[in-house]
Parts: structure tokens; sequence; C-alpha cells
């Protein structure tokens, strides 16, 4: 009897793994509970600091952002100081997924961000239908797919989640959006399925990266943008609700697939509380510089802020215009400055030296006068101060060409600033700096953290908790080596714990320090174990 997929692939992109655990043992998400029982489970170890804007390309690549060059949404252009979209497309390594694709496999992916599929008649694809970041227009292969797709699920009931403010109607009818969008998800993934049977098939939630953004204070009175209407019209926990109906997409997902595949399921990435200075960390720069805010600043601030109290709708189908004008005059700005902020996830900041030799008007000496600035910069943000609290404002600053290795190491941030996200931060303080208030006009109240959990379930695997974390990149390499498909050329390997008894046993073996040598000359593959990887990391 043929069966929907070998090999099926669901992602629960930034799904909180400490609420997934707490809500299963409360039995509120029974069908995560029931995959957990039947899994081999493991944390995830994602990149450092800047992980939110570089996981989907490096899941996709098996590749570190050094190689893939993508860090965010809107990237810096050295050549102009400006923002360039990043799309799929830009790319720097192609997907794991066409390397399975080229060796003769069917393989189908719904919404998978930043994965971008080889169009033949192997393959089937619907990108933009409801992901997180809504890039492009619904895109579908082959083309005539678009119309089974408008039928089955119809149009995304929720669009892009960041025109919602934080008024409890709006997101009553966000939180209602999220969950028909996972509702009409499984009906989407479940007719998919039915084009079958494929060797890999691919699915992604992104409703819990939307409700972890914006319904976050909605569940916690002690946020600072907690609300007391909140719970009246949202009732107890709007998130918990959210998940449940990706839980009960997730049942009948599983039920479709049965046992007989190899099924993995990955929530990417965390969530918690909003707790950043990224808007404050330009002024910040501009103190550290001696430089005065442009008087055009504060009057193009004052309008941005009347721009967003205008309702969703409104500002919709104007956004990206409205972003490039509150860029033009910055863009032009930082060709006159020797360090400046760039985009990057709000969890962190992320500065840019202007170079000589790299950037069109650089004006910072390569050599030891950059690397010199960089540590004074280093020194100058780690004595900011949260003045709520008294506690450092910064926990780490790491440098950018240290962070990614690879060609595109220096495409990225020159530093990356990680906040201290224990308590709000409404202002900064510091000696050179004094002192700054921190006024961001971002309507999320959740943000990012970086723990992962991944879960394998398949019947050559015995269900086991493994210590220690998987790194991101070799989830696509050993969902290839799972249809005997072997990559190369990339930083993933596969995971021998997730491949069949034979394999584990071999695993097991090399995990004796007498035999590990051994092991090594015999196998040449260089395939690794999650604990062989996490001492190493």
């Amino acid at each position: 009897m043929s069966v929907p997929a070998r090999v099926a692939c669901i992602t629960l992109d930034s799904a909180e793994q400490s609420l997934l655990r707490q809500w299963v043992n409360q039995g509120l998400l029974p069908q995560f509970g029931k995959l957990l029982e039947e899994s081999v489970s493991s944390a995830t170890r994602n990149t450092e600091i800047i992980y939110s804007g570089t996981l989907w390309a490096s899941f996709s690549t098996g590749a570190w952002p050094g190689r893939h060059d993508h860090y965010f949404p809107q990237q810096f252009d050295s050549q102009d100081y400006g923002l360039r979209h990043f799309l799929p497309e830009h790319l720097s390594v192609d997907s794991v997924w066409n390397a399975i694709v080229q060796q003769g496999h069917r393989v189908a992916l719904i919404d998978v961000p930043k994965a971008q599929l080889a169009r033949n008649a192997r393959t089937l694809q619907v990108s933009y239908w409801g992901e997180h970041e809504v890039l492009h227009p619904l895109t579908c292969w082959p083309p005539s797919l678009e119309q089974e797709v408008q039928q089955v699920a119809g149009k995304d009931p929720v669009g892009v989640c960041d025109l919602v403010r934080q008024r409890p109607h709006e997101l009553l009818r966000l939180k209602e959006g999220l969950i028909e969008r996972a509702t009409k998800r499984a009906d989407l993934a479940l007719a998919m399925l039915a084009r079958g049977p494929w060797d890999l098939f691919m699915l992604n939630f992104s409703e819990a990266h939307c409700a972890g953004h914006h319904l976050w204070a909605a569940r916690d009175p002690t946020h600072p943008q907690y609300q007391s209407a909140f719970r009246s019209v949202l009732g107890e926990d709007p998130l918990l609700d959210v998940y449940q109906a990706i839980d009960r997409g997730l049942g009948r997902i599983v039920d479709a697939l049965g046992h007989d595949a190899f099924l993995l399921v990955l929530a990417t990435h965390g969530m918690g509380p909003r707790y950043d200075a990224t808007a404050a960390l330009d002024s910040v720069l501009r103190r550290l510089d001696g430089i005065d805010e442009p008087r055009a600043s504060g009057l193009m601030e004052s309008m941005r802020k009347m721009w967003l109290q205008f309702p969703g709708t409104v500002r919709g189908p104007f956004r990206r215009v409205a972003n490039l004008l509150y860029d033009a005059p910055r863009q032009h700005e930082r060709a006159t400055r020797r360090f400046f902020a760039i985009p990057t996830t709000d969890s962190c900041g992320g500065i840019r030296l202007n170079l000589r030799g790299r950037e069109p008007k650089g004006l910072v000496e390569p050599g030891p006068p950059f690397h010199e600035l960089c540590e004074w910069l280093e020194r100058e943000l780690l004595l900011l101060v949260n003045t709520k609290t008294g506690a450092p404002a910064v926990t780490r600053v790491l440098r950018g060409d240290h962070l990614f290795a690879g060609p595109f190491r220096k495409e990225f941030p020159d530093l990356v600033v990680e906040w201290n996200y224990e308590a709000p931060i409404p202002a900064l303080r510091s000696p050179r700096v004094g002192e700054l208030r921190v006024e961001s006009p971002n309507s999320r109240t959740g943000d990012h953290r970086p723990k992962g959990l991944v879960l394998a379930r398949s019947t050559d695997l015995a269900p086991n908790a493994l210590e220690g974390a998987m790194a991101l990149v070799d989830l696509a390499p050993t969902l290839a080596a799972r249809l005997g498909v072997e990559v190369s050329g990339i930083d993933g390997k596969p995971i021998l714990d997730f491949l069949p008894q034979q394999s584990s046993r071999l695993s097991r073996f090399m995990h004796t320090p007498a035999t590990t040598a051994a092991v090594l000359a015999f196998d040449g593959s260089a395939r690794t174990t999650i604990r062989e990887r996490s001492a190493r990391a």
C-alpha cells in the first residue's frame, strides 16, 4: 500500500519550546504530547545572537550564514548605503531540497520560508500563502496549483501581522485569524498530500510566530504594554488558543501520514517578552561619536508615529513605500559617518563601520584602526545601563566577521549587540552617552529566544530524549540521508541518531572513548552524532 510521503517534515515557526512542554504536561496539547512520547527528541542550536534572521536560510541550505549571505529581510547594501530586500533567489547556496530532487525524488514544500524549489515535474511548491513575512503574492508551482489552493484554503485570513496595533479588538481579530489560518493550513496540507505519494513532504505552521510577537503582552500582566481589557476581550491566554489550533492541525496531518513515514517536527526557535533597546542604538552611536541628531530627524519620527496610528488596512498598501521614504535621508547620512546602526532583528542591534576600500565613501582605515575602533565601541556599549534596574543593558558585543565564517562574512554587521532582555529597558545611561530614552515604534510585545526543539519519529527509532543541542544545519542533510541522498559541500552533516537502527547502533558505539578513533578511521563520511557535535560546539 502506498503512503502519502516517505519522509515528512513539519515546522512550527517560533513555537516556544518551554511553553510546548508546559502545555503538554498540562494535557493542553495532546497531539504534540503524543509525538513527544513516540519520538527521539533534542534541543536545537541556532546561529549566535542573530539567529532569527538567518535560521530559515541555514535550515534549507545546510550552511551557516557566512556561506548563504542572509541575515535579515532588509540587508545593508555597501554600494549605496541603502537597504536591499532579500528574497530566496538571492541566496548564494542552493537548498538541500533541490539536491534531493536532482536524485529523482518527488518533493513538495508548503510555505517553507527562504526556500526556492526547482520547477519540474517532480516538484510542488506553495509560497507566500500564509508565511510570517509577506514578501510576495501567492506563488505556486505548477502555476495551475494556485486555483486549487484558493479553492481549498482561500485567502490568508491574517496577511501582514505587523500591521496590527496593540488594541484589544485588533488583537482579537488577529487571534481568530491565526486560529482560522492554522485550520486552513491543515486543509491545504491534506490536499497536497493527496497529490502524492511524495518522497519528501514539508509544511510550515507560521501561526506561533505572529502570535508570539503580538499576543505576548495579552498573556503577561507584568509586561509594560499589558492592558486590563486584554483578558476580557481575548481570554485568559490567547497564545495558548493559537497553539491549540496548531496542535489540532498537526494531529490531522500526522494521522494522514500514518506511522510508515519518517516524521521530523521542528520548533525552530522560541519567544519571550520583547525587552530591547534597538530603537535607540543609532542615537547611542551618534552620542559616542559626538554627532547631533539631524534637524529633520525629529520631524520624521513624529510623522512616523502619526503614520503608525493609522489602521493596518490604510498602511498596508503603502508599507514598502513608507519604509523607503523613512530610510532615504538615513541612506545619505550613513555615508558621512564613521559608524551607524543597520537593521537586524529586535533582540540584537547591528553596527556597520564605514570602512575605506569596502564602502564607497569609507572613513575608517582598515587594519589596526578598524579593529581598535571596534574594540572601543564594544567597551562603550558594555557600559550602557538599564536606568530602571541598574543592570547592564548589553550582555555581549560580538564581531560579525568572527561570528560568521565564509565568503560573505564581510556583508554582515561588523558588531552585533545583544540586549539584556531580563527586564524592560525604558532608558539607557552611560558616562559618555548620558541618559537616553528608548522609544520604539514597533508594535511587537514578544520577541525571539534562541532555543528550539526537534522530534524525529520512525518505526526504526526508539523514543529517547537526547542530551546536548543539535545544530540546525544538520537537519536538512539528515532528511536527505533518510532518502539515501548524500549532500556534499555544505556545513551540515547527517545525524546518526535520526537514521535507521543500524546507524543508531554505530552511533552508540562511537560514544565509547576507546572506540571513537577506530570508528572514525573506518567511517570516513564525517557524519556525526548529537553528543559529539555538542562537545565540539
